[in-house]
């Protein structure tokens, strides 16, 4: 999801634990600033986490997947653990 602050427009995705997350600039990608809930409502950005959910249960779930996946060198596993890991966390 794409956002305006403060005249600059930002990429925000969500972290993996669901109560952070990352403003990326559009203009300057390596610019990026992480905030917490609080934050996000201060900032007035609380329509921005109200809008996805990360179930928590799914991240931790993919993420043991993707350690398995690595651990046994299988590439396809891998994928679809990354795939199932970007859907928990709306990241895409």
């Amino acid at each position: 999801m794409e956002v305006i602050h403060n005249s600059t427009q930002y990429k925000v995705t969500p972290l993996a634990n669901g109560s952070l997350w990352r403003l990326t600039s559009t203009e300057h990608p390596r610019e990026s600033v992480v905030l917490t809930r609080d934050q996000m409502v201060k900032a007035g950005l609380g329509y921005v986490f109200e809008s996805v959910v990360v179930d928590v249960n799914k991240v931790r779930a993919a993420q043991n997947k993707i350690v398995i996946a690595r651990f046994l060198q299988d590439d396809l596993m891998w994928y679809h653990a990354v795939q199932e890991f970007r859907q928990a966390t709306g990241a895409y």
